[in-house]
């Protein structure tokens, strides 16, 4: 597989505070990488990076082949899904509305096309036909999630983008989701980049884990390699200090 997106020498600074320096990543197309530190260790940097919602000091990133900071942006962005924790829906618009935003500006105003994207999408993630009416406040949480998801994928993009998106939901719908997302990406292939505070998420989902520590590679690899072979301290502490609720411990 070629590589659908590169940071190459990346640095990035917040005032005095580093983030990121010599940073260099490869994601390869269809994989589902899963990123995982501790606070302020740059995985939301890394991921906004991505949409050109921000720009490193030094380096840079390519979509595609092709400098984000280079690109148009608003098409850039348009064509990436991207999904926060809590999905903050538009309160005044219904379901149907508010999973068809972006459809509608790629397929202008094409409505039998954006219809059918709509419909397919919840089918997909367990929406029922009828919710297409309903507004954000008649849903639960995790419906309202599940919304969130189904428009960051209504546009059917090559990339998405999760920032720890089931955050805010319970336990039993987090399961859910994160059996759905996984059934997702082996359905259509889609790149996922998607940043998790629990070891246990990151080893079920990703095809890959990235493991990162105040902006530095800490391991990069299988859920497997990182479960057998961990790379040093810190990726020790952050397995053994965690049990897996996915079947086993998360050391394995």
């Amino acid at each position: 597989m070629a590589a659908i997106i590169e940071f190459q020498d990346i640095a990035k600074k917040y005032g005095e505070k580093t983030i990121m320096e010599h940073f260099n990543l490869s994601v390869e197309e269809e994989e589902f990488l899963t990123i995982i530190g501790s606070s302020g260790c740059g995985k939301t940097t890394m991921l906004k990076m991505v949409n050109g919602l921000i720009s490193p000091d030094e380096g840079n990133v390519r979509v595609w082949k092709e400098d984000v900071a280079k690109t148009d942006q608003i098409k850039l962005r348009r064509s990436i899904g991207y999904s926060i924790q809590g999905n903050v829906l538009f309160p005044h618009m219904t379901v149907e509305e508010n999973i068809s935003y972006v459809p509608d500006l790629l397929n202008r105003r094409d409505k039998k096309k954006t219809r059918e994207a709509v419909a397919k999408w919840m089918e997909i993630v367990g929406l029922s036909d009828d919710m297409r009416n309903r507004f954000p406040s008649e849903l639960s949480g995790g419906q309202q999630q599940r919304v969130g998801i189904v428009r960051a994928l209504a546009a059917s993009p090559e990339i998405l983008l999760m920032d720890e998106p089931f955050g805010a939901v319970d336990e039993i719908t987090r399961s859910q989701l994160q059996k759905e997302i996984k059934r997702i990406h082996q359905k259509t292939g889609v790149t996922i980049l998607f940043v998790t505070h629990d070891i246990g998420e990151a080893l079920y989902l990703g095809t890959k884990v990235l493991v990162l520590d105040h902006g530095e590679i800490q391991q990069y690899g299988t859920p497997e390699e990182i479960k057998k072979h961990p790379s040093n301290e810190f990726v020790k502490k952050l397995l053994y200090n965690r049990q897996d609720k996915y079947g086993e411990a998360a050391i394995g």
